[in-house]
């Protein structure tokens, strides 16, 4: 730069900085809402500030950009060289409530939950908005919905056009696709709301659809794919909405699913006729040739062979095609067994090549490994009542250890199998470097419980219940709980404690006095007395148990008609038993299981100490098995039990009639009345109960609405008998039915249609209902 230059250019700026004009105020017109404090801490400009045409637009957008204003304008006024700067805004409400007006298709509660938001100030929570659901993308659309649109604050125009967008959609896919939808902000001082206007329009219908072209796969298939629906009678289904936004939507469908089975040229298309509010629509598909897996590679597994992460899904699989559901199979299995030794961020880069010649797929999988997870550090959140060590003494993986998926989900199982949580989450905080922070996220459900209602089942009928619970007493993983019980048939009361972690080991110390009383056809028996029962947990799943048990036990109200084995029972008996038992518990629920198994043995034997006067040895061996269909993914689940039980009396003494065996009910063989699959009176035709008992079921149940309603075939067989000569295959006793599980947190409902494979004399019904509320089996 010349010498000149450098002379002019600080005079210059001397110069300019004379000439530039200063700010001698700024004012806020029409603010309503907002307070003018707020805009002026807002606006970058002040009093004693240079005046510039950049830093008055800059002003402007970052007001815009707040989203509390709907319009802004500047103006200046001129005093000299002095600059008034005059902000007019009209700004936004706050909203606190959100009407609509017109909707008389979809009701008001109906666009809250669908659209997902909330329409007065904390009316909706994000937890009761994702109740009952497990995660996917639609929910989290929701949530993220929910958590934007929160009411008790301004919303921006472009939120507010959102809302409009989302009432659209609802009514296209109610078949209302010329809706037509405005909003109105009604200002009021601590009351603002909006209202949106509904035009609802004539409604569209869906009268039949067509598809041609689909030779692989039914009609029905693709049917299930869409949301678009054809007339149903048997549904109801008369008039199902039309959309055509929906139903490109379902076209999109069809084609991705078709590409997903190795279809990859397929061509999907569409037309609708319309008659009046009707329509027809005509699907056509050009399937085009199925391309077939020509190669499957997999590089970078260092830890694993080839075999041992395909072999699983690669077997079931019968063709060669290429399926994109095979290949997700594959990339699944692939992180779940490197999950199951600590890699929990390995990651599965897919690489395709497609020959459109020889209409083949070659696949490369690149696993990159990376390094092994070890667990920093675990923080417990949502536990308000429970205490950490109530949860963190159920984990299966701790601080400093190596992260293992497998170890997670049994600890997510363990915490569940307490009984104190509706939810339970374990999921990782901080997941970068190889030590990561895990949160387990609780969500605690009301472990007070005050009950009353009605049970019902075949032994007992009909009773009304009152029952004060108190799980996780104190938030210490106690139970406490006192019941009553009365009904036509019935009584049965009783108080129970039982403390978790007894003298701090995986000992659980349960102590129980009770009044029970069951009037049967021909006779009454009352049981009155106290348990006690220490239980440890051995290994992962095994459990022992040791207790001792006195009671009161009487006969009474013997029927003249009763059999002689009954009627040698009357008087007063005292009980003094020591009970056993030993389990091994693999169930991934214990309310409604659907993989896993639960295997149990008991004993008992009843002393002549302290005055007791029954002696006998009672054995029961019972296996429960439970799976899952991961074959063909139809969410069948197949269970299967077995139970032999065995009772017999030393010292000359007999078996107490109500602690014989019998088989036949709503808990062993359905079908029979109570102990009808076992020996009966040859005069009455009454129950007498048997010394041993062979129990046997299988049942497939299948999901009819989420997880909630289930619905079941089965079949049982077995016999009560005292001799081991006596059973035989043509003494057997079976039924086969259906039934329906409503799975609740409360009480379960199970009801069940049986048909008998053979008759017995005094239960001659080919069928009978069972209806029972509280327990499944």
């Amino acid at each position: 730069m010349c010498l000149w230059c450098r002379l002019l250019a600080p005079c210059l700026l001397l110069l300019s900085l004379a000439r530039a004009q200063v700010v001698e105020q700024v004012r806020v017109e029409g603010a309503r809402f907002v307070p003018e404090e707020v805009i002026l801490g807002i606006i970058n400009l002040r009093q004693g500030s240079f005046y510039s045409l950049d830093l008055v637009r800059e002003s402007i957008r970052k007001l815009y950009r707040t989203g509390f204003f709907d319009q802004i304008e500047v103006y200046e006024e001129r005093v000299g060289d002095r600059v008034v700067l005059i902000y007019r805004v009209k700004d936004l409400p706050v909203i606190y409530k959100i009407e609509f007006v017109g909707n008389r298709r979809v009701k008001t509660e109906e666009l809250e939950k669908r659209i997902g938001i909330e329409t007065e100030v904390g009316k909706l929570d994000p937890e009761e908005l994702t109740k009952g659901f497990t995660s996917a993308p639609a929910l989290e659309e929701r949530l993220e919905i929910q958590r934007r649109l929160k009411l008790g604050r301004v919303l921006t125009r472009e939120e507010l056009e959102f809302i409009r967008r989302k009432i659209l959609e609802v009514y296209a896919k109610e078949g209302y696709p010329e809706a037509q939808v405005s909003y109105e902000l009604v200002p009021r001082k601590g009351a603002s709301k909006v209202v949106y206007t509904i035009k609802e329009g004539e409604p569209q219908h869906v009268r039949s659809i067509k598809i041609t072209g689909n030779r692989s796969f039914s009609r029905s298939r693709l049917l299930s794919l869409m949301e678009t629906k054809p007339v149903n009678l048997l549904t109801l289904r008369l008039k199902p909405p039309f959309s055509e936004e929906v139903l490109k939507e379902d076209i999109r469908k069809i084609q991705d699913f078709y590409r997903s089975e190795g279809f990859l040229e397929v061509k999907v298309d569409y037309s609708v006729r319309k008659e009046g509010s009707a329509r027809e629509v005509t699907i056509a598909v050009q399937e085009g040739p199925r391309y077939r897996l020509k190669e499957l590679r997999i590089e970078g597994n260092t830890y694993f062979a080839y075999g041992e992460l395909t072999r699983e899904v690669l077997r079931r699989e019968k063709a060669t095609f290429y399926r994109r559901e095979t290949i997700e199979r594959l990339k699944e299995n692939i992180r779940r067994k490197y999950s199951q030794i600590g890699f929990l961020g390995v990651a599965v880069e897919e690489l395709e090549k497609v020959d459109p010649e020889s209409k083949t797929v070659s696949l490369l999988l690149k696993v990159q490994e990376g390094e092994p997870t070890y667990v920093n550090r675990i923080e417990i959140q949502g536990n308000y009542e429970t205490r950490d060590y109530v949860i963190r003494r159920e984990l299966r993986f701790q601080e400093g250890e190596l992260a293992n998926q497998k170890e997670i989900d049994r600890s997510k199982t363990r915490i569940f199998g307490l009984g104190y949580y509706q939810d339970i989450s374990v999921e990782p905080l901080n997941v970068e470097g190889g030590r990561w922070d895990y949160a387990v996220k609780v969500r605690e459900r009301f472990t007070g419980q005050f009950s009353v209602g009605l049970g019902y089942n075949q032994v007992t009928g009909i009773s009304g219940f009152l029952s004060l619970r108190k799980g996780n007493f104190r938030g210490t993983g106690d139970v406490a709980g006192i019941s009553l019980s009365y009904g036509s048939k019935s009584r049965d009361n009783s108080l129970s404690y039982t403390r978790r972690w007894f003298l701090n080991r995986p000992i659980d110390l349960t102590g129980s006095i009770y009044d029970k009383r069951v009037e049967y056809s021909t006779y009454t028996v009352e049981r009155t007395g106290t348990d006690l029962l220490l239980s440890r947990e051995l290994a992962e799943f095994w459990k022992i148990s040791a207790g001792i048990s006195l009671q009161r036990v009487g006969y009474e109200n013997i029927s003249p008609q009763a059999s002689p084995l009954v009627r040698q029972e009357e008087g007063i008996k005292q009980s003094r038993k020591l009970l056993f038992g030993v389990s091994r518990d693999t169930r991934d629920n214990y309310l409604f299981p659907s993989q896993g198994a639960l295997t149990e043995v008991s004993y008992s034997v009843a002393v002549p100490v302290l005055a007791g006067n029954e002696r006998y040895n009672k054995i029961t061996l019972s296996h429960q098995q439970f799976l899952r269909d991961s074959l063909f993914n139809t969410g069948f689940i197949l269970s299967f039990r077995g139970s032999l039980g065995l009772v017999e009396p030393y010292g000359d003494r007999r078996v107490p009639l109500d602690e014989r065996f019998f088989v036949g009910g709503d808990f062993s063989i359905r079908g029979y009345r109570y102990g009808y699959a076992g020996p009966l009176d040859p005069n009455t035709l009454d129950p007498v109960g048997s010394k041993r008992q062979l129990v046997l079921s299988v049942e497939a149940s299948y999901p009819l609405y989420k997880n909630v309603l289930y619905g079941a075939l089965f079949y049982d067989s077995g016999l009560g008998f005292d001799r081991w000569a006596e059973l035989r295959p043509k003494n057997l006793k079976g039924s086969f039915g259906v039934g329906l599980r409503f799975v609740t947190p409360l009480a379960p409902i199970r009801i069940d249609w049986a048909f008998k494979t053979k008759k017995v004399p005094g239960d001659t019904s080919s069928s009978r209902i069972h209806f029972v509320l509280g327990a499944f089996f």
